[in-house]
C-alpha cells in the first residue's frame, strides 16, 4: 500500500537507524525490540500483581490482638456504672483464667487464631440474673446471660462475636426453658433449645456429677455440667460444652468448649473450628 512516502531507498546509515536496539539492520534488531517489548509487558504484569497483592493485604488483613487483664478491668469499671440493678448471684468483677486453645476458619486463604495464655470473664448483674462476658481477642468474645429461677439457673442467651480478615460477625442465640445449672432436686437431664432466627441449636444437657478442682492453692468443690448440641439451618455442625460451677458461688471454675460448624457463603461452604479450655486462677475477682 502506497502511503505517498518516497519510495527511493534510504542511505545505509538511515536504514541502520531503524533497527531497534542494534546498529545492525534486519532480524537481530527486530528480536531486540521483541525482547524489550516483552520485558516491558512482564514489568507491567509485575506492577499489577504487586498492586493486587497490596490491595489484598489491605482489604483482607487479619489480626488477632489479645484483650489484656488491665483492659478488662478498665471496661468493668466503666460499664458497671450503667449495668442493670439487682445483685449478681456471682460476685461481680473480672476473673482471670489460664487459657489453652484456638479458633480457625478456611475462609479465603484460611487462618488460625491462637488464644493468649490468660483470658478473662467479666461478671456483672443482668436483668434476670447474671452476665458472663469472655473476651479473648479484640473481635472475639462470647457473652452468656443466665437467669435465676426456683428450678436453678437457665441459659437465656449466648452472644458470640468472631472477627476474621477485618470483618466481625455477631451471632446471638436466644434460649427457652434451657437449664444450665439446675437446683438440687431438679431433673439432672434436660433438652436444649436455642435459636438465632435462621439457625437452631438443639441437644441435651446433663449433670455429670461433683468434682474437686484446684484453683490456685485451694481445692474447690464443683458441679460438672455437660451440654451437647447440634446446629441446623444457616449453621450446621456440633458443639460440646463442659462447665464446672463452683458449688458455693456458681462461678464457672473451668470450661472446655469444642465447636465445629459449617456456614454457607457465595463461594461455597466455610468451615469453623474452636477448641479451648479455661481454668480460673482465683475465686477472687479484680475490680
Amino acid at each position: 500500500m502506497h502511503l505517498g512516502l518516497p519510495l527511493s531507498p534510504l542511505p545505509s546509515r538511515s536504514r541502520a537507524s531503524l533497527a531497534l536496539g542494534s546498529s545492525r539492520p534486519g532480524r537481530h534488531g527486530t528480536l531486540a525490540g521483541v525482547r524489550r517489548a516483552g520485558l516491558i509487558a512482564v514489568g507491567a504484569i509485575g506492577v499489577v500483581v504487586v498492586a493486587g497483592a497490596a490491595t489484598w493485604l489491605v482489604v483482607f488483613r487479619d489480626t488477632a490482638e489479645p484483650v489484656t487483664v488491665d483492659e478488662a478491668v478498665t471496661s468493668f469499671r466503666t460499664d458497671t456504672e450503667h449495668s442493670p440493678g439487682g445483685p449478681s448471684p456471682i460476685p461481680a468483677g473480672v476473673y482471670v483464667y489460664e487459657t489453652d486453645g484456638f479458633e480457625k476458619t478456611d475462609a479465603l486463604t484460611g487462618v488460625t487464631h491462637r488464644y493468649p495464655k490468660r483470658t478473662t470473664i467479666t461478671v456483672t448483674a443482668s436483668s434476670c440474673g447474671v452476665s458472663l462476658l469472655w473476651r479473648v481477642l479484640k473481635g472475639r468474645s462470647t457473652e452468656w446471660a443466665y437467669c435465676t429461677t426456683a428450678d436453678g439457673w437457665e441459659l437465656a442467651s449466648q452472644d458470640e462475636r468472631h472477627t476474621f480478615f477485618g470483618r466481625t460477625e455477631r451471632t446471638t442465640y436466644t434460649c427457652e426453658h434451657t437449664p444450665i445449672r439446675p437446683a438440687e432436686g431438679a431433673p439432672h437431664r434436660w433438652d436444649i433449645s436455642c435459636s438465632t432466627g435462621s439457625a437452631d441449636e438443639t441437644g441435651t444437657g446433663v449433670v455429670v456429677g461433683t468434682e474437686r478442682l484446684r484453683v490456685g492453692e485451694k481445692a474447690v468443690a464443683t458441679e460438672h455440667v455437660r451440654r451437647r448440641t447440634t446446629f441446623s439451618g444457616d449453621i450446621r455442625g456440633a458443639t460440646t460444652h463442659d462447665l464446672w460451677f463452683d458449688s458455693e458461688s456458681g462461678l464457672p471454675v473451668k470450661m472446655v468448649m469444642v465447636t465445629r460448624t459449617t456456614n454457607d457463603s457465595p463461594i461455597g461452604d466455610v468451615h469453623y473450628e474452636e477448641q479451648v479450655s479455661l481454668l480460673a486462677t482465683s475465686l477472687e475477682p479484680r475490680r
